[in-house]
């Protein structure tokens, strides 16, 4: 990288800028050089170095008035000031003018210079990768702004793109299973499911559920999908962990849904599921039916009320933690389930559910069938049903008993 790297060096003493320019070529860069202030800015706009190494004191124009100016001018241009007075309003002044380091003068030695040099320009990389992914961003923002308007204007073209946003069917996540259906009512869903990677270990997964169904309510559900890979994409890249934190992340969700006065809500259950500790983390934004979790013998309903979100500013969401054993079943569903089951009660409907997904064998084709989703030629509102398993006589040490255990 240092043979690609040009440093302009502004110092009013040729001594010192002969030092410094043998220096820098000794570590593999390439050197120019100005004697004072006013020569340097003329250098820098005839030609924009990578780097800048200045000195404080100069007569015509000295380093902090020419700090002043390149801020305006080229905001990104590293720029390391030298002082050979050391003196710390020096530093002080620079830094609070834009410098991006401070080293005193007569340098001591080349890993002194080296080392300012190496944090500037890495700085620099990743101010330049930050510009790049933004840049990136409102490409894709723009993308999505035309394919919602899109979306609105030909819904089977819109049912193609939400389609299309669905997580791929039986994928697996280390020893995971995920699998999903999703029938709307209308051409489009207000019901949505994803499920995506996090790093090697952790995966999250949701089943959201927006008021309404057609194409107000699926504009909602591509505006969930990419918050979600806004935040999977921060914690790549800044190492942000809000993804890993489902209550702190329904909450930013319910802020932002609030902000932007959508006239729209949504109940949402969002998990992590963490491979290497066999647990899932999870946090409820009043999305019911609960979740059923089944582990060969016992079945867990993950009862955890919450607000919705987009309803309350200021709705705090809470996590809780599922130790996971070997051999597991979690079923969520969307409330569009409820109406289309014949039974006369809310708990014979529970029960019904409970029956038709807490088996190990389960599958979501299976469901659908029992279900007769296809028979129903307009469905009342939107179904959605995931399932994430743990294929069978994984790690099993306990003799067949199950081993559910919530974590306080």
């Amino acid at each position: 990288m240092a043979n690609s790297v040009r440093v302009l060096v502004i110092d009013d003493t040729e001594a010192v800028r002969k030092v410094l320019v043998a220096q820098l070529r000794q570590l593999g860069y390439a050197a120019q050089t100005a004697e004072d202030g006013e020569a340097g800015l003329a250098s820098l706009r005839a030609d924009l170095p990578d780097l800048v190494l200045c000195d404080l004191r100069m007569p015509r124009m000295d380093g902090l008035e020419l700090l002043q100016i390149v801020r305006e001018e080229f905001p990104h241009l590293p720029v390391i000031v030298m002082s050979g007075q050391g003196l710390l309003d020096d530093a002080v002044g620079a830094l609070k003018l834009g410098a991006w380091d401070y080293i005193t003068k007569p340098i001591e030695g080349l890993p002194v210079l080296e080392h300012a040099l190496n944090r500037a320009l890495e700085r620099a990389d990743l101010l330049r990768a930050n510009h790049h992914y933004r840049q990136n961003l409102e490409r894709a923002n723009k993308e999505l702004l035309s394919s919602l308007r899109t979306l609105a204007e030909d819904e089977d073209a819109g049912r193609q793109l939400q389609s299309r946003m669905l997580p791929r069917n039986h994928q697996f996540f280390g020893d995971f299973e995920f699998s999903r259906d999703l029938v709307p009512s209308a051409y489009l869903s207000g019901d949505f499911v994803d499920a995506f990677a996090i790093d090697d270990a952790r995966w999250g997964f949701y089943l959201a559920d927006v008021a309404g169904h057609g194409v107000s309510s699926a504009l909602v559900t591509v505006l969930l999908k990419s918050f979600m890979q806004r935040h999977v994409g921060d914690f790549t890249r800044t190492g942000k962990e809000l993804i890993l934190s489902p209550g702190q992340l329904l909450g930013r969700l319910n802020e932002e849904v609030c902000m932007e006065s959508l006239d729209k809500h949504l109940t949402i259950f969002y998990g992590v599921i963490n491979t290497r500790e066999d647990s899932l983390l999870y946090a409820n934004a009043g999305h019911f039916p609960w979740p059923f979790v089944f582990d060969g013998e016992q079945v867990v309903a993950l009862e955890q009320p919450g607000v919705p979100i987009g309803l309350m500013p200021h709705s705090r969401y809470k996590d809780a933690l599922l130790k996971l054993p070997p051999e597991v079943v979690l079923a969520a569903f969307s409330d569009g389930l409820l109406e289309i089951l014949p039974h006369k009660n809310l708990v014979d409907k529970l029960g019904f559910l409970r029956t038709l997904f807490c088996h190990l064998n389960v599958t979501v084709e299976e469901a659908h069938a029992a279900l007769h989703l296809d028979d129903n030629a307009s469905l009342p509102d939107d179904v959605a049903f995931l399932l994430v398993k743990r294929g069978e006589n994984h790690g099993r040490t306990d003799n067949g008993k199950g081993l559910l255990r919530p974590v306080r």
